[in-house]
């Protein structure tokens, strides 16, 4: 009996309640630390971002109502299409695998739609170009202004370096230069093991004042969780670029922060199991996972990226 014919409705059932499983257990990392919305068609969607503003006090004996009415900017996310993941069923570990959300079949295909959630969604919107205007038809580049160059260091050093405490330094006080309330919000970073390492080193180190004024909090189990503002969301793929200081090309990795109310996630379609029978490839079982999602910045300065030598 071929694969095909082994294919009932029960089998199916089985499959997407095991990779909806299999989905939940590979989450987006970075997912919960921007803010969403759902969208509908295949229309690009607005995301609508209000400006802050002050109340002002009340003149005269008998004031009118005050009409301050809140600015509304109007960002669009953009509908990009299907992304998926999937195989066919050739063999008998894929057959079996495809009814248990901890195989490795289940478990790859899962893990490769968070990994397109996080770096080709969430990071690209992160750093990529936003759509302002009407219909979206205003491109917002990322600012060079927003960026913490490799060489930031203490003292009078010129060359690249990894993540340092100098360098959240600096990159906070970005963020209090364009007036954001940093104790309601704090700044979201990704950040690899090898960085959190590094600032949990260079802490031990340094004065009790500066450690004081930077204020460290670790999680339970003594991992260094926030400094300066900046809570610390582990992930290791971070994407790079090559840039010349004045001594030739070197590979920095490019740290993404940002605030969480400032990048919006655009959700057409969560990540949801499909099959079929494909009659082209000889009624193949073919079983997938799709999804559309868009991500923007919604605020040029409610984002920044710190660069950092890699190794």
């Amino acid at each position: 009996m071929d694969f095909a014919e082994r294919i009932t409705q029960s089998y199916r059932q089985t499959y997407r309640d095991q990779a909806m499983l299999a989905a939940d257990h590979h989450q987006p990392v970075l997912r919960p630390y921007v803010s969403e919305q759902t969208c509908e068609g295949t229309q690009s969607a607005p995301a609508l971002f209000y400006d802050s503003k002050k109340a002002k006090r009340r003149q005269g004996r008998v004031p009118g109502n005050r009409d301050n009415p809140t600015n509304r900017r109007r960002r669009w996310l953009k509908y990009t299409g299907i992304f998926d993941d999937g195989e066919y069923i050739d063999s008998e570990d894929i057959f079996k695998g495809m009814q248990n959300f901890q195989s490795p079949t289940m478990e790859a295909i899962a893990g490769a739609m968070q990994r397109f959630v996080d770096e080709d969604v969430i990071l690209d919107g992160i750093f990529g170009d936003a759509y302002e205007g009407e219909m979206g038809e205003t491109v917002k580049p990322f600012l060079s202004s927003q960026v913490i160059p490799a060489t930031v260091q203490e003292g009078a050093g010129t060359a690249a370096t990894g993540l340092n405490l100098q360098k959240l330094r600096n990159n906070r006080k970005l963020y209090a230069s364009h007036k954001f309330n940093l104790q309601s919000e704090p700044i979201m970073i990704a950040v690899t093991a090898e960085q959190i390492d590094d600032l949990g080193d260079e802490l031990k180190l340094t004065s009790k004042d500066y450690k004081d004024e930077a204020a460290p909090v670790f999680n339970a189990t003594g991992k260094l969780a926030m400094v300066w503002n900046h809570m610390f969301i582990e992930y290791q793929n971070l994407t790079d670029k090559q840039v010349d200081y004045g001594a030739g090309l070197v590979t920095v990795q490019r740290v993404p922060t940002w605030r969480k109310s400032s990048v919006r996630l655009g959700v057409w379609k969560e990540i949801t199991p499909r099959d079929t029978i494909d009659s082209s490839k000889y009624d193949a079982p073919y079983f997938w996972s799709e999804s559309s999602m868009d991500c923007r910045r919604l605020e040029d300065t409610g984002v920044s990226e710190i660069e950092c030598l890699i190794g």
